[in-house]
């Protein structure tokens, strides 16, 4: 059974409101205040990343040329920096290794393939700025962890320098969503829906196909890809998006893992500190990256 703390959080977020028809204004200004449950992350600095646009969170024992790269979720239509401020603080606090976060164009104003080149132009200006190839992790949350496989593939079909890792939260990475848990757990999921994912992939593909495999990753080739882990909610409809990739990684020769947090929603460990399995998931990143990038 979920903990008290998160059977409260999820009745409380539940119960909120919900506006049915917000403009993509609107939303970006609700996203920016996704984390305003979070608790702070202990002993972090934060710090303009301006040559990406973006925020650098660097705890107090970062680790020289360890690194994480974060890509903030919100359908590749909403998100910014600052929507996953605390998140990245408290994964490079677990992990003792400094973070970025950088800014990437959103559709509808850029649409795919925009947000991919500006992953990889993110990483290889952190690379070049300290950061050892070999000791990063590329990491994400729901697009923003189809991001974070997306750049990383990309940076292999270029034959540039790969990460360590890669690290999904809530992995989207079927802008098909032909996954099977899109059903099955249809009356569980709190945050997302068929119609609401199939509107922000038309939205971001602007016509492109969504079975491209910098789209969707669930349909890319794995061989050569750095490890890989992937965790999820398992009360929500994206749970398939990371079994496949997790499923092709291994049969491609990648290490993958994945775990699958019983009874909880779609980006949980966002909410370090209002509940003991969110915390749990930030330990177990952090222990993860620090295996990885030792």
């Amino acid at each position: 059974m979920p903990s008290d703390e998160a059977k409260r959080f999820w009745d409380m977020l539940r119960a909120l409101p919900k506006d049915d028809s917000p403009s993509i204004a609107q939303r970006r200004e609700g996203d920016a205040h996704a984390e305003d449950l979070t608790r702070e992350p202990d002993g972090v600095a934060f710090a303009p990343a301006q040559c990406v646009n973006g925020l650098w969170a660097e705890p107090p024992d970062a680790r020289p040329g360890a690194a994480i790269l974060y890509f903030y979720g919100g359908g590749y239509v909403l998100g910014a920096p600052i929507s996953r401020r605390k998140t990245a603080g408290h994964i490079a606090r677990a992990a003792a290794a400094r973070a970025l976060i950088p800014r990437y164009r959103l559709a509808p104003e850029h649409p795919f393939p925009a947000a991919i080149e500006d992953g990889v132009a993110a990483f290889q200006w952190l690379t070049a700025n300290g950061a050892d190839p070999a000791r990063t992790v590329v990491m994400g949350d729901s697009a923003g962890g189809g991001l974070a496989v997306a750049t990383t593939l990309a940076l292999r079909d270029r034959a540039l320098p790969l990460p360590a890792g890669v690290i999904t939260i809530s992995l989207w990475g079927d802008m098909t969503c032909s996954g099977g848990t899109m059903d099955s757990r249809a009356w569980t999921d709190m945050s997302c829906s068929r119609d609401g994912l199939m509107e922000l992939a038309g939205t971001y593909l602007a016509g492109a196909n969504p079975c491209h495999p910098l789209a969707s990753p669930v349909f890319a080739d794995f061989a050569g890809m750095p490890p890989l882990l992937c965790i999820v909610g398992g009360d929500e409809r994206l749970i398939d998006d990371s079994v496949r990739v997790v499923c092709a990684a291994g049969q491609a020769g990648s290490g993958a893992t994945l775990f699958v947090a019983p009874w909880m929603q779609h980006v949980y460990p966002i909410f370090a500190g209002a509940f003991p399995e969110a915390d749990a998931a930030i330990r177990l990143m952090g222990d993860w990256i620090k295996a990885h990038t030792a």
